[in-house]
């Protein structure tokens, strides 16, 4: 309706970015538009200000070297294919539940020769040690791993994962997919002793259309773009200054308020699923109960249709995102895979397709306000009582589990 309050729990699809690095990268374009190759008067205060932000984002993670991309999903393609790329043919392992950003690197692994061997997942998204051990070999050549799951907020046992890789493989290269962990929870490479992970800005409130790959000292690569072999020949190809300096402030920022930021989600996930739980019998969180990321709440209700439940509260102003299995995704490149096959990463969890379009992910930031999220769980207990309330008496909450 006119001028209702709008609520945007959807920011693990992306966030709005920070008015402070809008004006930013806008000053950027008019101020540092000079090409940072260029050895005239315009090119050096460009250069500069590309390793200012380079310098910050790679102590952010601690890397040796940063690769600016023009997001998450070309940081995991150059962070996987291209470490595959340098080394003989063999196997690339992933998981079931991975992003299509990792899972789509598949057919240029094929260009190379190698196999791509896509493993099961527990019940919470993640990949077990022991699948994963029971998978390596001296033919594996990367192994690609997100640490935190998108739909489901599960973080995955890193320590233990790679450990065995560099036990049992230890010639791989290990690639992490962080962008829904980045500036989330701490995280350093040396700390995990990765070789490589994947950064998204949209993700902290950063600009759209930057990102980064971020490596360990010892990483090897191969580049997928060449063109005028900017980035140290890893990425070719004029650089984006204005966006490598949004990254770079809505980083610092984000990182500033890391603790208290993760800390205020949980509160305001508390608070929802509280509400939730008490409007629909049998509703509970996916994902692992301790393991998980700080603002995601993947919610299912028994007997609510998802995508009915997301748009009548979108109608009242509030607004996030299915798991459904024939709705589309999750809003953050789900969409295309979840049409053609339904949603994969409810079904590698073992969710049937009626369980599935009972599942809606809710996603929180440092913006979103408390009254916001009264607001919400408000919202979504109501509508979700109308819909059960409307419901046939022998579908009400009968998939439970």
């Amino acid at each position: 309706m006119p001028g209702q309050r709008r609520i945007y729990l959807d920011h693990a699809a992306t966030t709005p970015p920070l008015p402070a690095v809008v004006d930013a990268m806008a000053r950027a374009q008019l101020d540092l538009f000079g090409n940072p190759s260029s050895l005239h008067g315009f090119g050096p205060p460009a250069r500069a200000a590309l390793d200012d932000a380079r310098e910050f984002l790679r102590g952010s993670v601690g890397a040796a070297k940063v690769v600016f991309t023009s997001g998450g999903s070309e940081a995991d393609l150059l962070g996987i294919v291209g470490s595959a790329a340098c080394r003989p043919p063999g196997r690339v392992l992933m998981s079931q539940s991975d992003h299509p950003a990792l899972l789509q690197c598949a057919g240029l692994l094929s260009r190379w020769r190698h196999h791509t061997a896509v493993l099961p997942v527990t019940a919470h998204g993640d990949l077990a040690p022991e699948t994963l051990f029971d998978a390596l070999g001296q033919d594996v050549r990367t192994v690609a791993l997100m640490y935190g799951h998108n739909e489901l907020g599960t973080l995955c046992q890193l320590h233990e994962l790679v450990e065995l890789v560099r036990r049992t493989s230890p010639e791989a290269h290990v690639h992490v997919d962080l962008v829904q962990t980045y500036g989330k929870l701490p995280f350093d490479l040396d700390t995990f002793g990765v070789d490589s992970v994947a950064v998204s800005g949209h993700k902290f409130h950063g600009p759209r259309g930057a990102g980064f790959l971020a490596l360990s000292s010892t990483a090897q690569l191969q580049p997928i773009q060449l063109a005028g072999g900017q980035e140290e020949g890893l990425r070719g190809g004029t650089e984006n200054l204005p966006g490598a300096i949004g990254l770079a402030m809505a980083a610092e920022h984000t990182l500033t308020h890391q603790a208290a930021t993760a800390r205020h989600t949980r509160e305001l996930i508390e608070l929802v699923f509280t509400a939730a739980a008490a409007a629909v019998p049998g509703a509970h969180r996916l994902g692992h109960p301790e393991r998980r990321l700080p603002h995601i709440l993947s919610l299912r209700l028994p007997g609510v249709n998802g995508h009915t439940l997301l748009t009548r509260c979108s109608a009242r102003g509030v607004a996030f995102s299915t798991g459904s299995a024939c709705h589309g995704g999750g809003g953050d490149g789900h969409e295309a895979t979840s049409k053609k096959h339904g949603n994969p990463v409810l079904a590698a969890i073992g969710l049937d397709a009626l369980a599935a379009r009972e599942v809606v992910r809710l996603s929180f930031s440092g913006m979103t306000t408390r009254a916001e999220a009264e607001q919400a769980a408000q919202v979504l207990a109501e509508e979700a009582t109308r819909l059960l309330d409307s419901a046939p008496r022998d579908r009400r909450g009968a998939n439970a589990s």
